[in-house]
């Protein structure tokens, strides 16, 4: 029956009206998919648009309650109540959208927001009710007692029953009371109520001795006074607390939660537009499909028609000529067919297998190159990511320096100004371990802080001269407190030979020796910690390789801890951190600074038995120096050294000319009656010094130099060895230019015990001036008038850089300012600016800021200050600061 023409026509027809209808059919299918899509968009636009208007509404709010908190205006009670009916009525409106979702999470979040907003506007209830209970209490409380009070005074003065000395003293108590007060209404601080107190009890501890009944009269309305004005502290206290933190949370909350709704609502657009895409897409592949099978089908009815009759004569002819000229022809069209017309399908068969292979060749280049341009588009999005995240890093980096330094100044400036007070021990020993945890939390932002600059590629080294003494006492200044702490034994050895002044980067050098000799302090629970520097010159003498090594007998580390310990964020293992703390930063910085100096950085560890940590850096330095104990004089030859187990270094004994032939014990010593005239003495611990403490004591009597060498041992421990003996002495860990000046008092016999000690340094410097101090934080106004008070200065204080701008206008008379960078209103940046241009470029301005890094300073200097001071501000530092500027 299919080998009828007629039938295969009619077949080839009815399939091209199916694949038309069909097309038809998926076509409209994908419109109303699509339209649903854009409906589903605009809805979503529109829901967003709505959270966005909440949004800005409880942002109305907050402000109508800080309007109503500070002047009590009823008006913003009444916005209030409209703002409650306007978010109530926007929150219904997403409800009734999100009830025809299949979302759960939004219905959540929008119930959330009710709790939310129901407790806000209870909270303000509570705050406008604690207003007017407030105000009763000034009304009708303490405001009215002052009035009886005074009035009950002026009856009592008028019938002589009391004096006008104790009335007018009695009046005095209640104008302070009534003032104090009044400033806490308009600024509610501890100060007032303190003052208000004092003035009451001053008016309480008068005697009228003379009218006992009015002295009763007088303590009975003085008590009622100060319990009205308790309760009235207590309302403000609460109404405070209730505004600033549990509705400010509150509000937090709802705006949290309304963004989390209009990512979801967002997220849930973008998912029905993706499905919505992908669907018409799909629809579209297959009516494409479905017209190329049509064409198909067209083209071999046009075929089938056209070679009806001359076909298959011109077939058959051709493959007759072909065949006679010895053509071969691999398959013959139609071989199968019983007549031409199937020869001549097989042949037009033949070619469309051709074409449909050509096409699918071409269907899959084009499919390879839309997956190249996809790949290549995700690989430049990539690259923008990573570019804008490591902007936005160090934007992060700034703002939590920011953030984090502007409390920490005022936490460590009162610290420091507390410990100038007269203190208890007790009161002094917390003091001190709060500067001490204030120092940790600094060291870890500014670990954070140059571990982005290295890993950013900013951190620039830098080149100056310095002192290696100055190198010494600071880190010995800074592991010393803390292994005294723990009763270690730390010892510090340099060689005599290496020059004392080099070319480098002095804070990065600190910087690598202080985290290695931290960590080493840290994980040594007992035993010893010993530091050596040395170092060899090249041979033109103007290059140092500076060696430095710390070996600890602490907790250790496996081969696999030792790998990982200078990979950032990254400790020995999980069980360290929790038990020692820590950034897991210090050593990867370690590790990358002595990279970038060019340096040499070798660790070799034991479990249970320490590490030893070795660093060489190559360092300029100046020719021909003589070495850092060059210039320490020599104990004459018959100088005798009684040690059981020397504690100095023999290094040091050879540069003193301390031969190990003049070393005795201390019962060989004690066996000679006569002792040559400059002993050095070793003491290991207290029970040997106590023991020896006479005998050593009769030969200082007898005109012999005693000097002792003492093992580390803690504060108190030192201040008993100090307070039993007043000749030289030096105790581990000590550098070498203490050991110098040791040397020196045992030579000229110099009885003072110097031990030099600077955690308890001072102040005394007194400057002349009048500053303008611009910051706009309480306490950080505090902490800088107080130190500048301190140092003998009068100051004005500005909150912003406009009234910073105003009070040098109209009063420019200030000698300096000191002006914070980032404030309200205007800027310390843009205040700088504008007192430059208006003419003011004398007087000097130091910038003060929470940010530390290097582009923060030069941006102060571009702005037109002249210095900058990094928060927080240390009392030397603005010294040091103010004196260049304040002659």
């Amino acid at each position: 029956m299919l080998s009828s023409i007629r039938i295969q026509l009619i077949t080839v027809f009815l399939a091209l009206i199916t694949l038309i209808l069909a097309q038809g059919f998926i076509a409209r299918k994908n419109q109303d998919v699509l339209s649903k899509g854009v409906s589903s968009a605009a809805n979503a636009v529109i829901n967003v648009g709505i959270v966005k208007e909440l949004e800005r509404d409880v942002v109305d709010l907050q402000r109508n309650v800080l309007i109503f908190k500070e002047n009590a205006s009823k008006s913003a009670i009444t916005r209030f109540s409209r703002l409650m009916v306007t978010i109530n009525s926007k929150l219904d409106t997403l409800d009734a959208a999100e009830q025809s979702g299949e979302k759960e999470s939004d219905r959540y979040i929008l119930s959330r927001m009710r709790e939310h907003l129901n407790a806000y506007q209870e909270n303000f209830s509570q705050v406008v009710n604690a207003r007017s209970e407030r105000d009763n209490l000034i009304a009708q409380g303490t405001l009215s007692d002052i009035t009886f009070l005074n009035t009950l005074l002026d009856e009592a003065l008028t019938k002589g029953e009391v004096s006008v000395v104790l009335v007018e003293e009695a009046k005095t108590s209640l104008i302070r009371a009534e003032n104090a007060m009044l400033k806490y209404l308009m600024k509610p601080d501890m100060r007032f109520i303190q003052s208000f107190n004092e003035a009451a009890d001053s008016l309480q501890n008068l005697k009228f001795s003379e009218n006992e009944r009015f002295q009763q009269r007088l303590n009975t309305l003085t008590a009622k006074i100060k319990g009205d004005f308790f309760k009235l502290t207590q309302l403000i206290q609460g109404n405070l607390f209730l505004v600033n933190v549990v509705m400010a949370g509150s509000a937090n909350e709802f705006l949290y939660l309304s963004g989390e709704l209009a990512k979801q609502v967002t997220t849930n657009s973008e998912v029905a537009t993706q499905r919505t895409y992908q669907i018409a897409k799909n629809t579209q592949r297959n009516g494409e499909l479905f017209s190329l099978i049509a064409i198909l089908l067209a083209l071999s009815a046009a075929l089938f028609s056209t070679f009806r009759i001359l076909g298959p004569i011109r077939s058959i002819t051709m493959v007759f000529n072909k065949l006679s000229k010895g053509v071969q022809i691999a398959n013959i069209p139609g071989s199968s067919r019983k007549d031409e017309i199937g020869k001549l399908a097989k042949a037009a068969l033949v070619f469309s297998d051709k074409n449909r292979q050509t096409e699918k060749l071409l269907h899959e280049a084009q499919n390879m190159n839309t997956q190249l341009e996809g790949l290549n588009r995700a690989l430049t999005e990539s690259k923008i990511k990573a570019e804008q995240a490591t902007a936005s890093k160090s934007m992060f980096l700034a703002n939590m320096s920011h953030e984090i330094r502007t409390p920490m100044n005022g936490i460590i400036g009162l610290i420091e100004l507390a410990q100038q007070q007269e203190l208890s021990n007790t009161v002094r020993g917390y003091l001190d371990k709060a500067a001490y945890s204030g120092q940790i939390l600094l060291s870890v932002i500014n670990d954070i802080l140059d571990f982005s600059k290295i890993e950013a590629g900013k951190l620039k080294i830098e080149e100056v001269s310095f002192s290696l003494h100055s190198l010494f006492d600071n880190l010995i200044a800074v592991i010393a407190l803390r292994a005294k702490e723990k009763n270690l034994s730390v010892h510090f050895t340099v060689s005599p030979s290496l020059p004392p002044q080099v070319i480098g980067d002095p804070l990065r050098i600190a910087q690598i020796i202080m985290n290695i000799g931290n960590n080493a302090v840290k994980f040594t629970e007992q035993g010893h910690v010993d530091i050596t520097f040395d170092g060899t010159l090249n041979e033109k003498g103007n290059v140092l390789n500076l060696k430095m090594e710390v070996t600890d007998s602490g907790i250790g580390m496996s081969p696999s801890q030792l790998d990982k310990i200078f990979k950032p964020f990254i400790q020995a293992d999980g069980a360290t951190n929790r038990k020692y703390g820590g950034t897991g930063l210090g050593l990867a910085i370690v590790s990358q600074l002595t990279e970038l100096m060019h340096g040499r950085l070798d660790a070799t560890s034991t479990v249970g038995k320490g590490s030893t940590f070795k660093i060489e850096l190559p360092l300029k330095a100046f020719k021909n120096q003589p070495g850092v104990l060059a210039q320490t004089p020599q104990l004459p030859l018959d100088s005798l050294y009684i040690t059981e187990a020397p504690l100095l270094p023999l290094a040091y004994c050879h540069q003193i000319q301390l031969s190990e032939q003049r070393r005795l014990s201390i019962d060989e010593a004690r066996q000679i009656s006569d002792l040559p005239e400059f002993i050095i003495f070793d003491i290991q611990n207290f029970s040997t010094f106590r023991e020896n403490l006479s005998w050593l004591k009769g030969l200082r009597e007898s005109g012999k130099s005693v000097g002792l060498v003492i093992e580390t041992a803690g504060t108190a421990l030192q201040a008993k060895y100090d307070s039993l003996w007043e000749g030289p002495s030096i105790m581990h860990p000590f550098t070498p230019a203490q050991f110098d000046r040791f040397v020196n008092q045992v030579i000229s016999k110099d009885n003072k015990n110097d031990n030099a000690r600077f955690d308890n340094e001072t102040i005394s410097t007194l400057l002349e001036g009048h500053v303008l101090l611009v910051e706009d934080n309480n306490i950080n106004q505090l902490v800088t008038g107080e130190m500048l008070t301190n140092l003998g200065l009068t100051f004005d204080i500005a909150e912003d850089g406009k009234q910073a701008v105003q009070k040098v206008e109209n009063a420019p008379q200030y000698d300096l300012v000191l002006m914070d960078v980032q404030m309200p209103v205007m800027d310390g940046y843009e205040a700088t600016r504008l007192l430059r241009e208006k003419g003011f470029t004398g007087v000097p301005i130091i910038g003060l800021s929470a940010n530390a890094m290097k582009e923060d300073r030069q941006g102060a200097l571009n702005a037109g200050m002249n210095d900058y001071l990094t928060k927080p501000i240390k009392q030397k530092a603005l010294v040091a600061m103010l004196k260049q500027y304040l002659r």
